[in-house]
């Protein structure tokens, strides 16, 4: 019969029993988090504000939901942005907001990209300059709270 309370139990891995060496948070690790954008409220300046509130820099991999309106922008394109005012839902939605390395929001550099879906089911796609959340919106998202910037030089 084995007794329970001996120290021949064996532990699966990890670190020795009271040892001190725990892992430690890496302020510039990834994290993956879920963001839930309220109904009524412009996705874009809400990601912009949550980025800036919580001194992250944030990458967008997708985005689920209903739009009611949207504003976009096609770069290289002379023509203005299209507004579109009616119910669109979410096909694909990704961007970045990068926090500038002084820190300060002025600078920063951001790009939101969509594509979205209209009722007699046509697409509309470009650079998103505001986008209201008709419900609420889900947001995939990556964050960063100290990047590191590095700078790629061309050999001519």
């Amino acid at each position: 019969m084995e007794n329970l309370g001996e120290s021949s139990v064996r532990r699966s891995g990890g670190s020795p029993l009271g040892s001190k060496n725990k892992p430690k948070d890496n302020p510039s690790t990834t994290n993956k988090v879920v963001l839930v954008v309220p109904p009524g409220i412009n996705i874009i300046q809400w990601v912009e504000g949550f980025a800036q509130d919580n001194g992250v820099s944030l990458a967008i991999l997708t985005g689920s939901g209903a739009i009611s309106e949207v504003a976009l922008k096609h770069k290289g394109s002379q023509l203005q942005s299209q507004e579109f005012k009616e119910q669109l839902n979410l096909v694909s939605f990704s961007g970045a907001y990068i926090l500038s390395p002084s820190g300060g929001g002025s600078s920063s550099t951001k790009f939101f990209n969509t594509s979205l879906v209209r009722d007699d089911y046509s697409v509309v796609s470009g650079s998103a300059l505001h986008m209201v959340a008709l419900g609420p919106v889900l947001l995939s998202v990556f964050f960063l709270s100290d990047p590191k910037f590095y700078k790629i030089t061309t050999t001519d």
